[in-house]
Order: structure tokens, then sequence, then C-alpha cells
């Protein structure tokens, strides 16, 4: 696992928004994530759709964020801006159904190598979708691990993303099917939004469910859920309540990566195979896409 966990560092990426003084602040996080689009028994002659993957609500009421890489040959990053909005026309890819959190914007991989970016990609092999879940044998208390930037904690030189652990809390259709989302238990925090959940390799695992040796991209952190607290003031009789303080449950909703698919699908669809622009230089999206799937 741990050389999986190396090579998909380097698809994490570091989301910014650019403050009035210019200073460039942490906000969320994405990974460039590809989606086959010719197969081949060879996998070095397989290609990909390559799209810069985070949540909805990251994107939502922005115009302009940037996006942080790693540079090559060097102990640096490099950010770049990412265009969101054109008026009222919105240039980054969205689920048609609102309540998914997720969004896409698809990326030049010739600007990340003219670049000299230390960047890679998560494949769809090593996606599992929900309707694979039964038969890979993921399920209930098996383990996760999931890689961000909690708390703007991104490192100085490099993007240094940091991975934590947890476990699958609920995973059923019904759940997946109304709220788009299945639970983990984890300690998510701000800036975990738009990360990747990996499958944890187990040898262990609970009667009735299946160990699996592999690990696989399962969903992508959307938030952590919430429960209130009232504190009560003992100046009053009866006490009163004095605040109510908004606490982390340590259960975070994670979308699966079915909706991500969709997405791109109707992308596909829409654009009849354009899998061009996006991050950097002086283009952006809306650029070279004359139609995208609005939220």
């Amino acid at each position: 696992m741990a050389l999986f966990c190396r090579d998909f560092l380097k698809a994490i990426t570091l989301i910014q928004r650019k403050e009035e003084n210019g200073s460039l602040v942490p906000i969320a996080t994405g990974f460039i994530v590809g989606f086959l689009l010719k197969g081949n028994p060879d996998p070095t002659k397989r290609t990909y759709s390559i799209f810069l993957l985070t949540n909805r609500h990251v994107f939502s009421n922005a115009d302009q964020l940037w996006v942080r890489f790693d540079k090559k040959e060097e102990v640096q990053t490099a950010s770049y801006p990412i265009q969101l909005k054109n008026g009222e026309q919105i240039l980054w890819l969205a689920h048609q159904d609102p309540k998914v959190d997720l969004a896409l914007m698809a990326i030049d991989p010739n600007f990340l190598d003219r670049n000299k970016i230390n960047w890679g990609f998560i494949n769809e092999e090593n996606i599992a979708y929900p309707e694979q879940f039964h038969e890979i044998g993921i399920d209930l208390g098996d383990c996760v691990f999931l890689s961000g930037f909690p708390m703007g904690l991104s490192g100085i030189n490099q993007n240094n993303a940091i991975v934590r652990g947890g476990i699958i809390a609920r995973i059923d259709n019904e759940q997946i099917t109304s709220e788009k989302s299945f639970l983990i238990d984890a300690t998510v925090l701000p800036g975990n939004s738009g990360g990747p959940v990996f499958l944890k390799p187990e040898s262990n695992f609970l009667n009735g469910t299946t160990a699996v040796n592999n690990s696989y991209l399962i969903g992508v952190v959307s938030g952590y859920r919430t429960y209130k607290e009232q504190l009560y003031s003992l100046q009053t009789n009866p006490p009163s309540v004095a605040a109510i303080s908004v606490e982390n449950s340590g259960l975070a909703s994670i979308v699966p990566m079915n909706f991500a698919k969709d997405i791109y699908n109707d992308f596909i669809i829409a654009k009849k195979g354009l899998e061009k622009e996006i991050v950097g230089d002086e283009k952006t999206v809306g650029d070279n896409v004359e139609t995208m799937i609005k939220s």
C-alpha cells in the first residue's frame, strides 16, 4: 500500500483562494482523476480523459480559484488560476442533480508537462463504483484512508498532503440514492473537502464480509456531519439555554465515484469527445468549450 500511497499523492492538489491583498489562502483539496477513453490489453497504450475533481461547494459562489502543484525539478510549488465563471455562465462541470457535491474541470496534461509539474492521476482501473462494492467485498467496518489538506496544512515548499484513517460506518443503496453519499467514521476538518477516500487493503475483516487485498478509490470527502449541543446558564431559574454549540460528530459524508462518472459521461455526450483545456496560462475552460453542464 505504501507504494500506491506515494503514487496517488502526486494526483492530490491544493485549492486556494486569492485574498484582496494578493495572498493565496488554502481552502480545499482536489485531485486528478483519469477516465478511460480508449482501452488496451497493454496498460501503457491506454488513453484517459484527465480531470480535476473536487466538491461542488468548493467551486460554487467563486469566480476564480487557484490550484497549487509541485514542480518536478525543484523543491517548490506553483499555483495556477482556474476561471470558474464568465458572467453568469458556469465554466466547470456539475452533476444534473444539485444534491451531488462534486465538480469536474478538464485538464490539459500537455500544460502540466510543459510547466514541469510533478503530477500523476488516479486511473479508472483503481476506482470502485457502488455497483461493484458487493462483488469486490467493500462493506461496513472496512478500513479506509483519506488524504487532503485539513486546516490548510499543506507544507511550504511542497504540497505534502496529510493521510488519515477511518472505517466505513454506513454504506447502502438507500443512503447513496437519497443522500448521494455514504458515511465513514473519520476525523474530517475544513480543508479536507474534495479529497479522495481509498479502501485500505486488510487481511482482517468482520464476519460475513470479504477481505479485500487491493486499494480502490471509493469516493470524495464532502464534509463532516454536525450535531448541536445546548449550553445552559445557571443564572436563571430554571436554567435556560444560553448558546448552541455546533460540533463535529466524527462522521463524514463521502460522495461515491459513480456520480463523478455521470458528470464525465454528460460531458462526453455534450461535447462528443472533447477532452481538453484548462488549468493555467490565460486559457480557461470557457475559451474552448461552448456548452457546459451547469449546476
